[in-house]
């Protein structure tokens, strides 16, 4: 029989697998006829594809966003602390009421965070130096949570693509199954040989994958 296809497979071994059945079946006048029992094998491969290129720009973006963002909100944070510090000691009330430590350790927390303590500044309306600064912190946190929401749905999006793999590899060992199946009757009527069947799936691991274990029989030596 055909080796089981797996989820951790690339996609480019799976299509050469394709590709080489449909070619085999193509060339062999005995088989030509079930070709087209092959016709969607490529499409799911498509597919999936798409949905592994889908997760792949999501998480992509949303790390990206979340980098950028993360930046600028150190750098407006960073400002607003340095205004804040020309007239107001660190030890009192007013720092305190911002800064819980040095500027320098405070923007290194978590971002969802600061994030946190940024948004909770922003309800303040008593504080001249913070209403010189209210926009770009205003600006720059909102953009964070947006990449801390991205970084959350592309964790979902990663999971879809995933199951696409696993239905992928499942549909299309089912498929090749029955193509099998279709060939040692083909092979049964006709007296062809013993392993003619087999001679449509390839047998040889694709070089660099290591995931590609062959599995069922080598043809016989040329």
């Amino acid at each position: 029989m055909p080796r089981k296809l797996r989820a951790q497979e690339t996609l480019d071994t799976i299509e050469d697998e394709i590709l080489f059945t449909r070619a085999a079946v193509e060339a062999d006048p005995d088989a030509a006829d079930l070709l087209p029992m092959t016709d969607s094998w490529l499409a799911l491969v498509d597919a999936t594809r798409a949905a592994d290129r889908a997760a792949r720009i999501a998480g992509t973006s949303a790390s990206a966003l979340r980098i950028v963002a993360n930046g600028r909100l150190d750098d407006a944070c960073t400002r607003f602390g340095r205004t804040l510090a020309i007239d107001t000691p660190t030890t009192s009330p007013r720092w305190r009421r911002f800064f819980s430590t040095a500027i320098s350790s405070w923007i290194d927390q978590r971002l969802v965070a600061q994030v946190a303590t940024v948004r909770g500044w922003l309800t303040i309306t008593d504080e001249p130096v913070l209403e010189a600064h209210r926009a770009p912190l205003a600006q720059w946190s909102e953009s964070a949570q947006v990449a801390l929401d991205r970084t959350a749905a592309s964790a979902q999006t990663r999971g879809a693509a995933q199951i696409a793999r696993e239905s992928l590899a499942e549909d299309l060992t089912r498929e090749r199954d029955g193509l099998y199946a279709a060939l040692l009757q083909r092979a049964g009527e006709r007296s062809l040989a013993r392993d003619w069947a087999a001679r449509f799936f390839r047998v040889e691991r694709r070089r660099g994958d290591p995931d590609a274990e062959p599995e069922g029989p080598q043809g016989p030596a040329a």
